[in-house]
């Protein structure tokens, strides 16, 4: 057995690790006193019902952090700027979805191969949304996140309507880029379940996946949202679907995150540590 294999086999000892490592890190690093960290005590309990909601319903936790943050926040404690706000709910995602996409990988229900050929195509838009929200006006980034939030629940809502008007489009063109159009993957979960379907439909997950990437790079959400819909469009089954835009979600909000970092870092920009160390616990 590799070591991969091996750590994802550890998986659940891994992420009981990790939390008690990156607290350790994060007082070591920052310092302040007890006061300071124990300011937010609240977000504790509220990213664990946030948490609870979006594993429930199946969409990425920034959807609701993000709106939370914007919204409910400022009513409790000072209001945060949007950089800050998009970075707290990306540093939030990244460990809360690290943490079930090991999960799914641990399980055999991701599918490597489309998983990263997606990451490969959103890093480019998340990367670019996340350099755009630093210069984005305050009013700009609220539209910016109802559109991306009207614009989710709409494709949720309406994914059968959406995928007939693709699959009409896809059909004129069927016989000529895919003239043996059928089930060509045979998939295995650990448990033995066997999963048939077409490996093609590229260009409608880069679509789903890079138009997503960009607002999660700017709004802090998105892709996955607009990438479970643009997996199920093409026929992925709904449980390899969902394992593995878990694993692509979970990678480009870290790459995403990373971006707001180096940027605060750069910027000068303070980043509200105390509230990390309260929202990082209660989603892992």
């Amino acid at each position: 057995m590799s070591l991969g294999n091996k750590i994802i086999e550890r998986e659940q000892i891994l992420v009981l690790s990790v939390i008690p490592l990156f607290l350790v890190a994060l007082v070591y690093s920052a310092g302040n006193d007890s006061a300071y960290w124990l300011k937010y005590w609240w977000m504790f309990p509220t990213a664990l019902v946030i948490a609870t909601v979006v594993n429930t319903v199946g969409i990425s936790g920034a959807a609701l952090f993000v709106p939370f943050f914007v919204l409910v926040f400022p009513i409790f404690a000072d209001e945060l700027s949007p950089e800050q706000t998009v970075k707290l709910g990306l540093i939030t995602e990244s460990f809360g979805l690290s943490s079930s996409a090991l999960a799914f990988i641990r399980f055999g229900l991701v599918d490597r191969k489309i998983g990263m050929y997606a990451v490969l195509g959103a890093v480019p838009f998340v990367v670019s949304g996340a350099l755009l929200s630093f210069v984005v006006p305050v009013h700009v980034f609220r539209i910016m996140v109802a559109l991306a939030l009207l614009g989710a629940v709409y494709l949720m809502l309406s994914r059968e309507r959406v995928k007939a008007k693709i699959e009409s489009i896809q059909n004129r063109f069927i016989d000529q880029h895919h003239p043996h159009h059928t089930t060509n993957v045979e998939f295995t979960d650990r448990g033995g379940n066997k999963y048939y379907y077409c490996c093609c439909g590229y260009r409608t997950r880069f679509f789903g996946y890079s138009a997503g990437g960009f607002f999660q790079g700017v709004a802090g959400f998105g892709i996955g949202e607009l990438g479970i819909v643009s997996m199920l469009i093409t026929e992925i089954p709904i449980r390899v679907a969902i394992g593995t835009s878990h694993m692509v979600v979970a990678m480009t909000a870290i790459v995403a995150s990373s971006v707001h970092l180096a940027g605060s870092s750069i910027e000068g920009t303070a980043t509200p540590w105390n509230i990390i160390a309260m929202t990082v616990p209660a989603v892992r």
